[in-house]
């Protein structure tokens, strides 16, 4: 299940299951009644998160809105829209609202759960200061993949089989991760998330807040792009492409399948090699036995 979403809708439609209000500070968890341990754990998450983003954007007044959907009709009532079966949260744009599914209904387990709402959260932060509709989908969603999700290895393994195959998604396609089928929106955010790494390994950790602060000035992703690293995105995506590839291209070995379908060659190998050699000891046992037994009929036979 993949499960991290961001979406620009023009407003949120709670007619939902009736929801109970937690207020913890500037964070406000709209949740049903029997959730109130899920309320208090999106908050704890939340106010761990905080002092990372606020070094990043700084300190906001405006508040924190969370609301958590009991069943998956909720959640697209919630939503106001459809989505994929694979999304497990989502945040609202302009309105910076997020929307929860609980973990029960994606089978996600708490590390799971946590990861979705810090995911959202860096998704809600960055719009109170930066528009998500000014960056692009790949930078949203590779700054959340990356606090998030920073040591993904399964999403390491996607981007490794993509390059094998030469399948990665060209940097101007993942815009349109909503239309993609689960694997590859899974494919999408690696990449996303694995761009923004490559921004880091390169600038330095600053390099983000330096964007978005830019940013913020000429109201123009690709303009503050080229004024901060001094390269276009073209340009930028081929080395991008040289990076995974020169990082991640043998790292496809380390899925199981991978693992399985070598080991299994091996295992037939041994299996016949030990049963040759069970074979020829039954065999040479046979053959004792056998000299055994004419041994012991010639001394019974009468002289």
């Amino acid at each position: 299940m993949f499960r991290l979403l961001i979406i620009f809708l023009a407003g949120l439609n709670i007619f939902a299951s009736k929801l109970v209000l937690l207020n913890s500070d500037n964070i406000h968890i709209h949740y049903p009644e029997k959730r109130m341990e899920l309320a208090r754990f999106i908050a704890r998450t939340v106010r761990n998160r905080l002092p990372e983003m606020e070094k990043i954007f700084g300190k906001t007044d405006t508040p924190i809105q969370i609301y958590v959907a009991e069943t998956q009709s909720d959640f697209r009532k919630m939503a106001g829209v459809h989505l994929p079966d694979w999304s497990a949260a989502v945040t609202i744009y302009p309105k910076r609202i997020i929307v929860l599914k609980n973990p029960l209904l994606t089978q996600s387990s708490l590390h799971e759960f946590r990861e979705i709402v810090e995911h959202e959260f860096v998704h809600l932060y960055q719009s109170l200061h930066v528009p998500l509709n000014i960056t692009p989908v790949w930078f949203n969603e590779g700054f959340a993949q990356y606090i998030s999700t920073p040591y993904n290895i399964q999403g390491r393994i996607l981007l490794s089989r993509a390059l094998v195959n030469n399948q990665l998604i060209p940097m101007s396609k993942l815009a349109d991760v909503l239309g993609y089928r689960h694997q590859k929106a899974a494919l999408a955010y690696a990449e996303s998330a694995s761009i923004v790494e490559f921004l880091i390994v390169v600038y330095g950790e600053n390099i983000i807040s330096e964007m978005f602060s830019d940013i913020q000035k000429t109201r123009d992703f690709e303009k503050s792009f080229r004024n901060i690293l001094g390269i276009g995105l073209s340009d930028f995506e081929h080395q991008w492409k040289k990076y995974v590839a020169r990082r991640y291209r043998w790292l496809f070995l380390l899925d199981i399948q991978y693992i399985i379908w070598l080991i299994i060659p091996l295992l037939v190998i041994v299996v016949y090699f030990i049963k040759g050699h069970r074979n020829k000891e039954i065999i040479q046992q046979w053959n004792t036995e056998e000299i055994a037994m004419k041994a012991d009929i010639e001394c019974k036979k009468p002289i």
